[in-house]
């Protein structure tokens, strides 16, 4: 690891990248080894923000925690988020690159997903929930993540934010923490060095997951909404009935968690209007685990 500074911001740049290491122990942890070992690591001080040059990350984040300092940003934590973003690259983008700017939720998807899994490394899981779900604040939905291909067209700037929110609603829906792990480090060891499809990362996902998510992808990526789960809660007596659907593509039909003050338990939704006995409870305590997964909801 080498780091490139100004003479006047040496001692400082000492302390201040005191958290490269521990960042790259988690990275390592998540995504397999340092993708370019015999190039090395460095962080070069520039004029403006950062750029994840491979290699050479460009810092100008003026030492500070967060985005210019602004650690709200960052859901209140203190780290730098200039380097664990730039750096996170070196992965998503740099050692898988995709073949049209039209697939690059891949490389900022992934990257912005990395932060959150810097955090649950460093913070715990408790941070990690707090911290991605501090990332919604910041999708717009103003048109589809993935952009016109062959036409040098990037999609909406929400493949960031919307990306990790998105992989982290993929999470839930694995709901198997180990082969979750598995197949993160998998994309990032089985593409390595290489240019890619972003169709060609979804079938991989398919693929090990033994589940097929093509439906669940065009919803997060082709489609400029999010998904808005619908209910409404009939009683009659001491018993209520959940009435509920998807707004949603027409063939979207992700399962999601719900709790009724106990425990949580998965229903199976899609866009048609489905009814689901739920015995006695106090209605206040219904919850929708919107915390896990990336969803508008309706109470109708």
């Amino acid at each position: 690891m080498d780091y490139y500074v100004l003479h006047d911001n040496l001692e400082k740049a000492k302390e201040h990248f005191k958290q490269v290491k521990p960042m790259m122990e988690c990275f390592e942890k998540y995504f397999g080894a340092y993708p370019f070992w015999n190039d090395g690591y460095a962080l070069v001080e520039t004029p403006y923000l950062g750029m994840e040059h491979q290699s050479a990350i460009a810092y100008g984040n003026d030492y500070l925690p967060g985005y210019y300092g602004n650690t709200s940003f960052i859901d209140g934590l203190n780290f730098d988020f200039i380097i664990v973003h730039e750096s996170g690259h070196e992965w998503w983008g740099n050692s898988i690159t995709t073949n049209d700017i039209a697939d690059m939720w891949v490389h900022e998807g992934f990257c912005t997903y990395s932060e959150v899994l810097y955090v649950e490394c460093m913070y715990g899981y408790d941070a990690m929930l707090s911290y991605v779900n501090n990332q919604k604040r910041s999708v717009r939905n103003d048109k589809p993540v993935i952009g016109s291909y062959h036409v040098n067209a990037e999609g909406s700037s929400d493949m960031y934010n919307k990306g990790s929110l998105m992989l982290h609603t993929l999470r839930s829906l694995i709901e198997d923490d180990k082969l979750w792990f598995e197949m993160i480090k998998g994309i990032a060891n089985d593409f390595k060095h290489e240019t890619v499809d972003g169709q060609e990362i979804i079938h991989y996902i398919n693929k090990k997951s033994g589940k097929d998510f093509t439906n669940f992808f065009n919803q997060y990526l082709k489609n400029k909404e999010i998904p808005v789960f619908q209910f409404h809660l009939h009683q009659e007596g001491r018993n209520i009935t959940l009435l509920y659907r998807w707004e949603a593509i027409s063939e979207f039909d992700m399962p999601i968690l719900i709790n009724t003050g106990s425990k949580d338990f998965w229903i199976y939704p899609n866009t048609e209007w489905k009814e689901q006995d739920l015995g006695g409870f106090d209605k206040h305590d219904f919850k929708v685990r919107d915390d896990l997964f990336f969803i508008d909801i309706k109470k109708q």
